[in-house]
């Protein structure tokens, strides 16, 4: 219900939540990351780490300056208004002392400075972009002055493919229909891309053939720019699909292939996080250099 395990508490679901983290988790780790190179950490159990550079953080930025990126306003909760300064803190090196450095407790000090010349590259969507900007803009208050980049970090934004319904809808977890879950079985994904994405085909064979598709609003072939791997037949299917000749000329022959394809994904990564338990992941958690 959302409400936790705990019985004795009401209206609060922070233990369903801290639940999920630990779900998405074993979806990161079954994506084929290296163990000896990969650091995940929940916040609920790192912030303590990362807690003298979210103080830096809260000292550098201001109210009106959050309010003024995020929207905010006197009637939002003190959550939202603080939560930038602990996205921000992963930024800098100086938030993981061990984990970007073998050393031990008592040799913190000189971890810490270490680490703290790091850069960091952040790949992430578009829509956590506000919070990098502002970080940037504070950067050079948190790391030494010899910082060869003065502490602000990059970032690689990813590109958002459309929900199924295309460009006008929206993916959505309370609409099962607008995009392929890692839990969807071979039917679900069948029926989904059948009935449910969006096509850039003409309403008519004859049109079809003589006009060809739309790609950029054709949902399936948008979805297997991102899931094909072969580029070659990827070019082959935009050509015959948007010309409407060849093998694949037809809305049906496209979604086809990309049904076949997301099977095949979907299909091998819960194989992979089947093997993944709870302990494992705490594993990928436990506080270890990974240099």
């Amino acid at each position: 219900d959302g409400t936790g395990s705990d019985p004795n508490r009401t209206g609060d679901n922070l233990d369903h939540f801290a639940k999920l983290t630990m779900e998405n988790a074993k979806d990161i780790i079954a994506c084929g990351f290296i163990p000896e190179k990969t650091f995940l950490f929940s916040d609920l159990d790192y912030v303590g780490r990362m807690y003298p550079n979210i103080v830096r953080i809260w000292k550098a930025i201001t109210v009106n300056q959050v309010n003024g990126v995020f929207g905010f306003d006197a009637s939002s909760n003190i959550g939202k208004v603080a939560f930038p300064a602990i996205q921000a803190a992963p930024s800098f090196g100086s938030s993981f002392p061990y984990v970007l450095n073998q050393t031990k407790e008592n040799e913190a000090a000189e971890a810490n400075d270490t680490a703290a010349t790091l850069g960091c590259l952040i790949p992430c969507a578009i829509d956590q972009d506000p919070y990098f900007r502002l970080t940037r803009d504070i950067a050079h208050k948190l790391v030494p002055k010899h910082h060869p980049l003065l502490g602000k970090p990059s970032l690689i934004h990813s590109k958002f493919f459309p929900p199924l319904q295309g460009a006008q809808g929206k993916m959505s977890s309370s609409d099962a229909n607008s995009a392929i879950f890692l839990t969807d079985t071979p039917e679900d994904i069948e029926r989904k891309i059948k009935v449910h994405a969006f096509s850039g085909g003409r309403e008519t064979k004859v049109l079809q053939k003589e006009l060809g598709a739309d790609l950029e609003m054709d949902v399936s072939y948008q979805w297997l720019r991102f899931f094909l791997e072969d580029d070659k037949e990827l070019e082959r299917i935009g050509k015959e699909y948007g010309s409407g000749s060849g093998e694949f000329w037809s809305t049906g022959k496209v979604k086809g292939k990309l049904v076949e394809v997301l099977k095949e994904l979907v299909g091998e990564h819960q194989e992979r996080r089947k093997g993944i338990s709870e302990d494992v992941v705490r594993e990928w958690m436990s506080e270890r250099c990974i240099l």
